[in-house]
């Protein structure tokens, strides 16, 4: 059974990727919606979590899990 190596480019291309997501649709969709909170997970370790706070503001928040 062959395995993919994922270069260092790779993965933080994935990671980039993830993250635009996340600042865009994400963001989008929760300004659409007009909501105050939203939480995405992807299944594969990474979540991220958009809240708005008492000064309008919006604060995100985006963890992973790699394994090495």
């Amino acid at each position: 059974m062959a395995q993919d190596v994922i270069t260092g480019n790779e993965a933080s291309a994935k990671k980039m990727s993830w993250e635009a997501f996340v600042k865009q649709d994400v963001l989008n969709f929760l300004l659409a919606h007009d909501l105050q909170a939203i939480t995405v997970d992807d299944g594969a370790g990474k979540k991220a979590a958009i809240k708005r706070n008492t000064k309008g503001e919006y604060i995100v928040q985006i963890t992973s899990n790699e394994i090495l």
